[in-house]
């Protein structure tokens, strides 16, 4: 039996990020439009006035946990995660972005396989 490789590439137009905004103060919060300024300045710092033009979308915004669902046209993603993941100072506080989902696919975000419980279930006897 011969091993065969498939590779699917994806064709999506968009690309779906789930990130959170983490402070070393954790008693920092931000709104759903400084989240977004913020996001625009690691854009910027990192490339510039055309990083800053690069399109993204926030489609849900938690302010609790400053965790965000993000859509961005899939030929920007590379630009995007490399600004999120250098970024590290915002308003003179230090700060990371962490990436915790990437998908092709909006619906593959609403579930995290590192978070699901499973349940054994014992036979009725």
């Amino acid at each position: 039996m011969a091993f065969e490789r498939l590779v699917s590439k994806n064709l999506s137009k968009y690309t779906y990020l789930k990130v959170q905004l983490e402070f070393e103060d954790s008693q920092t919060y931000v709104e759903e439009v400084r989240f977004k300024a913020v996001i625009l300045k690691a854009l910027k710092q990192l490339h510039g006035d055309s990083g800053a033009a690069i399109p993204f979308d926030i489609l849900r915004y938690n302010k609790r946990k400053m965790e965000a669902i993000l859509r961005v046209q899939s030929s920007c993603l590379v630009k995007l995660w490399s600004a999120l993941t250098l970024f590290g100072e915002y308003a003179e506080l230090v700060c990371a972005f962490r990436v915790h989902q990437v998908s092709g696919h909006l619906m593959a975000l609403a579930v995290d396989s590192r978070q699901d419980i499973h349940l054994v279930l014992q036979p009725n006897t």
